[in-house]
């Protein structure tokens, strides 16, 4: 195999080094430093004023009120937080009282119902108690004179029978028996 031989392109500094110090560069790249220089030194410019003002005491003062209000923030936050549940929770507790209200009321209406017709059944039962008591007297006082009656029956009986008959006739037996039969006869009417 045959040896290659390599040959490099010249570089425009290889040929002459001495002339690389004497070339000028382009316009454009000099504004663009200067203006980059302008920028660097605004930028620190920048960053020191920034400093100089984070590091004043009315800056500072200003990072503590920020530090506390969040700090009154998070607090208040928090107090908010149980202020709701605590609502949630007494808002629980009112639907309950609110349920049972309306199942006391549902009640109440049954147990007024129920309590007048209780007061129905017993004005009723008072009125047929005065009606039986009314026609309990009536008969009662109808059986005092049926026995008023009857006893004179038997006191006139008793003394047709001791003019008429011997006291020891059968006759006499027989009207006592009259009046105790009449009387079990008018008790059985009446009743």
């Amino acid at each position: 195999m045959e040896p290659t031989s390599c040959r490099y392109s010249p570089l425009p500094g290889d040929e002459h080094p001495k002339q690389m110090g004497a070339r000028k560069l382009p316009v454009w790249v000099g504004i663009v430093g200067i203006l980059l220089g302008l920028l660097v030194v605004g930028l620190l410019v920048a960053v020191g004023v920034l400093s100089a003002k984070i590091n004043s005491p009315a800056c500072k003062d200003g990072l503590r009120a920020e530090q506390e209000c969040r700090n009154i923030n998070h607090l208040l936050e928090q107090k908010l937080t149980q202020a709701q549940d605590a609502l949630r929770g007494t808002e629980a507790q009112a639907a309950t009282c609110n349920q049972t209200v309306e199942t006391l009321k549902i009640s109440l209406e049954e147990e007024k119902a129920g309590g007048r017709k209780q007061q129905e059944l017993v004005q009723k039962l008072q009125e047929q108690i005065k009606s039986l008591n009314q026609s309990l007297q009536d008969k009662s006082t109808e059986l005092d004179k049926k026995s008023a009656e009857l006893q004179k029956l038997r006191q006139e009986n008793e003394a047709l029978v001791s003019a008429k008959c011997p006291p020891n006739s059968g006759i006499s037996l027989r009207l006592s028996m009259t009046p105790v039969l009449l009387t079990l006869s008018l008790l059985a009417l009446l009743a």
